[in-house]
């Protein structure tokens, strides 16, 4: 069994899209590969983005029962090399000292997507627990969402 999230496909910033299922990045119209580790631990900062994310709940997320006892260690080089592969992006990881990581919002504020992530995040627990009728509703929500947002932008560029 894969103690892989598939929740969230793609995560837009600019010319950035995170494709979970394919651990890869494409940016600016260039491709970065992730490994496994890399794109479970950015998926699940990209999920809690602007939160920290305890050290424990990425071993939890990327090994699932069978954590090694150097999965501390691990998660560590992952992040460093991930950190790496992020640099042209602009996206940043910060560090919580003895705590976990965190997407830094502040470098790349549009990754705060406020509502809409609220929702969208519902909406993946609500798909995950089978729960289609929620689903159902918090996907007119999202459409209802992502429409408003649509109209604001074309205002603001009126």
């Amino acid at each position: 069994m894969s103690a892989r999230l598939k929740l969230v496909d793609c995560v837009p910033h600019q010319r950035f899209e995170f494709d979970y299922n394919r651990n890869a990045i494409f940016f600016q119209s260039k491709l970065i590969k992730l490994s496994s580790h890399e794109a479970d631990i950015l998926h699940l900062l990209l999920l809690n983005r602007s939160r920290v994310v305890p050290l424990g709940t990425l071993i939890e997320r990327v090994y699932g029962a069978t954590e090694p006892e150097t999965a501390p260690v691990s998660i560590r080089v992952a992040v460093h090399s991930l950190r790496k592969k992020l640099a042209e992006t602009g996206i940043k990881i910060r560090a919580k000292a003895r705590v976990g990581y965190e997407i830094d919002v502040d470098s790349v504020p549009e990754m705060n997507l406020g509502l809409k992530d609220t929702v969208l995040s519902a909406l993946n627990v609500a798909k995950a627990a089978r729960q289609r009728d929620i689903a159902d509703r918090l996907q007119a929500v999202l459409h209802i969402v992502e429409t408003q947002n649509a109209a604001t932008g074309a205002a603001a560029v009126s």
